[in-house]
């Protein structure tokens, strides 16, 4: 990494440091501006009458600079000293409009904030999942390009590929590791001054301005040190590499080992875990990195010992069998449910995986130094991670149009019923396209689908439910699977014809009352003047376990107010024991006056809440024949196999 000075056009070196200090300088001011053009909230509800700020009036433009001072200064910093300066220009030109057709589709697709289509403020970031694969991305495309400014081809040298690639990891990695080490000086120092109530230097590294051009400039000129003195940085490369090579064996062994465990527990256990996919491609990565580490950079002189070299033999074929396993798991989900966004990112690094695997392979079988094929399977694999990135990041392959496509033609074919398919997904995960197929299945032919898209238009939150799993009851109507005890009894035709005051998106008001999710309602003749009240008692599905709370939450009980209208008037604890519920789903319960009376004072009632006692717990069980219970009435599970289930992959 010894700065290449040479070149007619670099910068020369005594002002590199300089230049690298100025970009952090520009880079801590413009992350400055856009954090004070960024709103300090995230949401608008309605309630709020805020003017829009410069950020949510043109995202675009705001989240295209955010990306552009993420990466383009850095891009910079790495390259000041190696690349003629109107080739580094026309590099960072290409990269800024790269990002920016980015940023544009990503907002394009996605133009909400968080998953909420409906009732929320204008997206001003780029995406996690795009600023995470851009940076990866420009990582891959950076070390090809230098490797082509050094004069070599790209299949020549795998040595300089090596050097430079793993450099530029450690260097950035040791970058930030100064950065967050210069944070924490400041918030040392913060910390010594306030001992003596000097505040003034606390208050200055709170803000913004401050603190992002240190930051930035400390990453500058960490990224300057490490760059003129490269025998240092090699030094701890080589040792990292040291390291991470002997854990090689560790994971061959444990892989092997569960390979030849699957010949007698078969694929069942496997696939019953539900996320096996993951965990196969995450041990395929783990393997790849550290079967890279002891390659090294291919160099005879440099070849690892007799039981690395042995086990990494090993590893290529173990990572293959284990990519195969995790794209069959994939594609079995995916025969079973469609295709989700999850699926189609699983799939994508399985892809990779496979190639990875079947190269290493091959380089097993080959005749001649100890895996030299690995170094070409390398650079094709790293062009097939740009060819991929580039896909799921734009209209070619993105996750979620495919996704949207795949479970409209399920519905379409009749592979999914309507109840069965998940509208929450179209309307809170899918953005543009999931939005437009859910507008277009509100008119749908079929009045079952017709409906149930309107009804999760109308919805403004996702229900709760464990991630991925359709829900059929959120797009079916209030009251539609409520059981009424005592057995017999029927509910009040005002409240069964919805004048309730409730809100659908209201999630304080038990589920049943705002869609179709299944619940108990018991009638009890507690109100004034003998007007009926209703405890409501909320379920979980079957396939839920209920939280540990959920259990003993107060219940929420429902009454006429005077206006005709149903509210709720107040609550039940300790409705937790299940003799005690089937009692009073018996109607085998009666109203008993307060052990306590309310205190009266002036024209306050102060409301006397007596503490917890043992007798107020649920009763040890008596001996004997059990009650019956009258539960026959309880509503069915509606919930059935889900498309986006997180099941193995």
């Amino acid at each position: 990494m010894e700065q290449d000075a040479g070149q007619p056009g670099a910068i020369a070196p005594h002002r590199i440091s300089g230049a690298r200090l100025g970009i952090g300088l520009l880079q801590g001011l413009m992350a400055w501006c856009l954090l004070e053009l960024a709103p300090s909230y995230s949401v608008l509800d309605g309630q709020r009458h805020e003017a829009p700020t410069w950020a949510q009036l043109h995202p675009a433009v705001f989240a295209t600079l955010a990306l552009w001072t993420a990466f383009i200064p850095v891009i910079a910093l790495v390259e000041l000293s190696r690349m003629r300066s109107r080739r580094l220009v026309v590099y960072l030109v290409a990269v800024a409009a790269g990002l920016a057709a980015l940023v544009g589709y990503d907002l394009w697709r996605m133009p909400l904030e968080s998953t909420l289509w409906q009732g929320s403020a204008v997206r001003i970031w780029p995406s996690a999942d795009l600023a995470f694969c851009a940076g990866f991305g420009l990582f891959i495309i950076n070390q090809l390009l230098e490797h082509r400014t050094q004069g070599f081809r790209l299949f020549t040298n795998y040595a300089a590929h090596f050097e430079d690639g793993w450099m530029r990891g450690f260097q950035l990695v040791l970058s930030l590791i100064f950065t967050l080490l210069v944070g924490a000086v400041l918030e040392l120092g913060k910390g010594l001054f306030d001992l003596i109530h000097v505040e003034w230097f606390g208050h200055m590294i709170e803000h913004n301005w401050f603190r992002s051009p240190v930051l930035a400039m400390a990453f500058a000129g960490s990224v300057h040190l490490t760059d003129i003195r490269p025998v240092l940085l090699r030094g701890m490369r080589t040792l990292g590499l040291t390291l991470l090579s002997w854990l090689l064996p560790l994971v061959v062994v444990l892989g092997c080992g569960f390979l030849v465990a699957l010949l007698f527990t078969g694929l069942s256990p496997l696939w019953s875990t539900r996320f096996a996919a993951w965990i196969l491609l995450w041990a395929v990565t783990v393997t790849l990195l550290y079967l890279n580490a002891a390659y090294n950079d291919g160099d005879p002189a440099h070849r690892p010992v007799v039981a690395l070299r042995w086990t990494g033999r090993v590893a290529g074929p173990m990572m293959l069998v284990l990519a195969v396993l995790a794209a069959y798991a994939i594609g079995l989900r995916v025969g079973q449910h469609g295709w989700t966004p999850q699926r189609v990112r699983s799939a994508a690094v399985a892809l990779v995986a496979v190639v990875y695997g079947g190269g290493y392979t091959w380089a097993t079988l080959s005749n001649g130094p100890w895996l030299r094929p690995l170094e070409r399977v390398n650079v094709v694999a790293s062009l097939l991670i740009l060819a991929i990135l580039i896909a799921l990041f734009s209209p070619l392959a993105d996750p979620a149009r495919l996704s949207v496509d795949s479970q409209m033609a399920r519905l379409s074919a009749a592979e999914v019923s309507a109840d069965q398919f998940d509208y929450q997904f179209l309307h809170f995960d899918a953005g543009r396209y999931g939005a437009d197929a859910l507008a277009s299945l509100a008119h749908s032919k079929k009045a079952d689908v017709a409906q149930r898209a309107r009804l999760a238009l109308a919805t403004k939150e996702r229900s709760f439910q464990i991630k991925g799993e359709v829900d059929p009851a959120t797009t079916e109507p209030a009251l539609s699977h409520v059981s009424t005890f005592p057995a017999g009894s029927k509910l009040p035709s005002d409240f069964v014809a919805g004048n309730i005051e409730t809100d659908r998106n209201d999630f304080s008001v038990p589920g049943c009352l705002r869609n179709g999710q299944a619940c108990d309602i018991v009638l009890w003749k507690g109100g004034l003047q003998g007007s009926p009240l209703l405890i409501v008692l909320p379920k979980l599905p079957e396939n839920r376990s209920a939280p540990a709370m959920a259990a003993v939450a107060p219940k929420p009980v429902y009454g006429r107010r005077d206006d005709g209208k149903w509210v709720q008037v107040g609550q039940i604890n300790r409705l937790d024991c299940p003799a005690t519920l089937d009692d009073l789903r018996g109607g085998r319960a009666r109203s008993v006056a307060p052990a306590y009376s309310d205190l009266q004072v002036g024209d306050v009632r102060l409301r006397f809440t007596p503490i917890e006692t043992a007798e107020t717990r649920c009763p040890a069980p008596i001996p004997g024949p059990a009650k019956p219970r009258h539960s026959d009435a309880r509503a069915p599970s509606h919930m059935g196999p889900a498309f986006g289930s997180p099941g193995a992959m």
